[in-house]
């Protein structure tokens, strides 16, 4: 099987399998949305935000390493694991004298405790690594997937069994646990990987001098996508936290069910390409499929964000209608960004990749920090223009190694844009209609969520014509059966 038939097939399963996990994860998240009060809900996911915070510090770089090396071999996968499991005791440590005491004070002594109890999950990820580096540069996305879908599916019934029994809050505590140790288990298992520690220096020495400029890259990336809910949390407290939490909430099962699907796959399938000169070209047609098929999706949701909200989670989070809306508008400029980092890691530019994650995160900070003030809706359209701004500063960054046609890329863009964008507003205009014709918020988001799927591809199909038959070949084309490099 060529690499762009096993790129493509693992990009397809990692999808599935994280459409399943995503959709396991929102049903849960609907569910104690509704079961905790808005204080409970922010404070679980202000905590939480510590955790991934320090799952970025484990995992920063070892996956691309493994996969970009020439071949596999035991000895360096051992030392790997041992640098990666110390690193995920000292961060545990620092979660544990830093982190829970920053929770007491900020917050609250419950605050502490939730941070503490979620501090194992790092260590467990840490130890996960290597295992996902495995699986990743064999191409094995669909024994991987599964593993997490069913360690998703262990974790949503023990959350749960435990919030009928009464636990509350601890009862997303405890599922978080048993996630990442079931996880883990079954990640070993597909694997076929028995993990055994070995220390090397020079093995080190080569770890951190790939890791290192990807290190700075992941926290600062970390920073940027959190750097809107970091502030929330911190200047107008938990409940603001949760009504912007839920907001993004969408956004972000759809993005990883497809933009970091096909992102994952970026490392693996460029850094394997023979001719250099071919990876802007490539680069091109995956941000034109992408808009192809994510643009519409994230503009039927900012059309149909008011009934979406209030039936996935409740009354009490309808303001959060709004910032779903106005934060979906970042994906036209997100449609080229979400990738240009990983080009440049398969092109081994890495420390040009850490400048451009630099910038994201000061552009994101710089915003976020000056406008949260003015309330969220006004720090949120000022993220949406900012990432315009920026953008082009992005692609200069980038063409320095990987020659990128600008005038190809926003004709490519062009299509998709302008269907997304008439769907949207097309949608705006027969809402009302809908909304009085029926007078339920169920049916109504069926019948409006129905339209766009109507009336997103006739746009597409009757003005761009050719663009559509140029797209639908392409993807003929990845998915056929044996095709050449």
């Amino acid at each position: 099987m060529s690499l762009k038939k096993k790129a493509t097939k693992g990009s397809i399963w990692t999808s599935l399998t994280r459409t399943g996990i995503n959709v396991v994860d929102f049903l849960v998240y609907a569910y104690l949305a509704r079961v905790l009060t808005l204080e409970e809900f922010g404070l679980a996911g202000f905590c939480f935000l510590f955790i991934e915070f320090a799952n970025t510090l484990v995992n920063a770089g070892v996956n691309q390493n493994l996969v970009q090396r020439d071949k596999w071999e035991d000895r360096y996968a051992a030392s790997t694991m041992t640098f990666v499991a110390g690193m995920g005791l000292v961060v545990v440590i620092g979660i544990l004298g830093i982190g829970a005491p920053i929770a007491y004070y900020s917050y609250s002594e419950l605050a502490a405790w939730v941070v503490a109890s979620l501090a194992p999950i790092t260590l467990v990820t840490s130890l996960q690594v290597v295992v996902s580096g495995k699986l990743l540069r064999e191409f094995k996305n669909k024994q991987m997937g599964i593993a997490k879908f069913c360690a998703t599916l262990i974790s949503a019934a023990t959350i749960i069994v435990l919030a009928e029994s009464g636990y509350g809050l601890w009862a997303l505590i405890i599922g978080k646990l048993v996630n990442a140790i079931t996880q883990y288990i079954l990640l070993i298992y597909v694997a076929k990987f028995k993990p055994y520690f070995h220390f090397d220096r020079e093995d080190n020495k080569e770890l951190i001098s790939f890791c290192l400029p990807l290190f700075g890259m992941t926290i600062m990336n970390f920073l940027h996508r959190k750097a809107s809910n970091l502030f929330t949390g911190i200047v107008l407290g938990p409940a603001s936290f949760a009504l912007l939490a839920a907001a993004h909430k969408g956004a972000l099962v759809i993005n990883q069910v497809t933009m970091s699907s096909i992102n994952s796959m970026v490392v693996p399938s460029f850094s394997r390409v023979n001719k250099r000169g071919d990876l802007g070209s490539l680069f091109i047609k995956m941000v034109a499929i992408t808009a192809l098929l994510v643009l519409p999706i994230f503009m039927g949701l900012a059309a149909v964000a008011d009934p979406f909200v209030t039936i996935a989670f409740g009354d009490k989070f309808a303001p959060s209608a709004e910032f779903m809306a106005i934060s979906a508008f970042t994906m036209f400029p997100g449609v080229v960004a979400w990738f240009l980092p990983n080009l440049l890691i398969a092109s081994g530019k890495t420390k040009d990749a850490f400048k451009l994650t630099m910038l994201n995160l000061i552009s994101n900070i710089f915003v976020a920090g000056a406008t949260i003030w003015f309330g969220i809706k006004f720090m949120l359209i000022s993220l949406v223009v900012a990432s315009f701004i920026s953008l082009p500063i992005r692609i200069f960054i980038v063409n320095k190694h990987v020659f990128i046609d600008s005038k190809r890329l926003f004709s490519s863009l062009v299509p998709p844009s302008f269907s997304a964008l008439s769907m949207y507003f097309l949608l705006i205009g027969i809402k009302p209609h809908i909304t009085n014709l029926v007078n339920s918020d169920v049916l109504s988001l069926i019948l409006l969520i129905a339209s766009g799927a109507l009336i997103y591809p006739l746009i597409y199909i009757t003005l761009f014509f050719g663009h559509a038959k140029v797209q639908l070949n392409e993807l003929k084309e990845m998915l056929a059966s044996k095709k050449r490099q």
